[in-house]
């Protein structure tokens, strides 16, 4: 045979199959290196508890070190902002709460769009949210709350972990379902929120449940749910009590668009498979009250959109702007 036929017919195509090989093994298994978790809320907010105890789970399970990063500010939107111009490579992730869907809404011109920069990756649990008061107020029910709001308006405060957050637009939920008004005072974070709320800085706090809701320093009114909470059964609910006011706060793992769609279910898989860690059940479920759900992408991402269109009808509806 001519040697430029053979070169052609059978040497051209050996050479592009070894350096179609060499290429597939020369890319790095997903994951290699660290994970970073970016949290828009501060040390000790329901959402870095949540990103810390999956966190060392996921660590666990993949042998590779999962860091939390906190970055306040904004209702969450510094910290989405930096994923959405992240590299779309799976190692720079965003845990997300009920903001995500809400800041839209809010915050018009914000300098990323929810749905063409970020992607979901993962639904990792919804937990009820509990109305505190401090005790120097001497309210001991909703009933006397609502009453003494009415013949008060704008003299009670309520804290928030920021603008736009879960605790702040489910205060103004609340507002709108007693037909009241009061005092919106956000916070950094829902740990200074809780911190003011003892100090007598603020005097109502709808903020999620978690296992520090018992002190001498404030009293708990009702928490939201279809039944009782587990953890704290002598609480009543908002059904219960009259009011129809159910709003949860959901988890959630996003990333920058674009990201390998094996690497979309590859970290999808592993958190979803964390759900059955024994220690994130007791954290989490046991002693935070939190109920956990596997979900698909796809699936997180059409319940992320039902949401974003929810609070796009309370926020146009009660005006509220940044």
């Amino acid at each position: 045979m001519n040697n430029l036929l053979f070169f052609k017919f059978f040497i051209l195509p050996t050479l592009g199959f070894f350096a179609a090989v060499s290429f597939a093994l020369a890319q790095p298994i997903y994951p290699d290196r660290p994970i970073t978790l970016v949290v828009g809320f501060s040390p000790g907010s329901s959402i870095d508890l949540v990103a810390r105890t999956f966190a060392k789970s996921i660590t666990n399970t993949l042998k590779i070190p999962v860091i939390i990063e906190n970055k306040v500010g904004a209702g969450g939107n510094i910290a989405a902002e930096l994923v959405a111009k992240s590299k779309p490579d799976g190692y720079t992730l965003l845990v997300v709460a009920n903001s995500i869907a809400i800041s839209p809404a809010i915050y018009p011109n914000l300098s990323f769009d929810v749905k063409k920069d970020l992607m979901a990756i993962a639904y990792l649990g919804i937990g009820p949210v509990i109305l505190k008061v401090n005790n120097d107020l001497k309210i001991n029910s909703i009933k006397e709350l609502v009453s003494y709001a009415k013949a008060n308006p704008g003299k009670l405060n309520y804290g928030s972990s920021g603008e736009g957050g879960t605790p702040h637009m489910a205060s103004v939920l609340f507002e709108q379902t007693a037909n009241i008004k009061m005092t919106h005072i956000p916070y950094k974070g829902g740990g200074d929120a809780l911190a003011a709320l003892m100090g007598g800085q603020v005097d109502i706090l709808i903020n999620p449940l978690l296992g520090d809701i018992k002190s001498e320093r404030i009293t708990s009114l009702a928490i939201t749910g279809q039944s009782r909470s587990i953890l704290s059964p002598d609480i009543p609910t908002f059904k219960e009590l009259g009011y129809d006011f159910n709003v949860g706060v959901y988890y959630g793992l996003m990333g920058p668009k674009g990201m390998p769609k094996k690497t979309v279910e590859t970290i999808n898989q592993s958190f979803n498979n964390a759900l059955s860690d024994p220690e994130l059940i007791s954290v989490l479920t046991n002693k935070s009250g939190i109920v956990m759900q596997k979900m698909s992408p796809l699936e997180f991402q059409e319940y992320l959109n039902k949401d974003m269109e929810l609070w796009k009808m309370i926020v146009a509806r009660n005006k509220i702007r940044d």
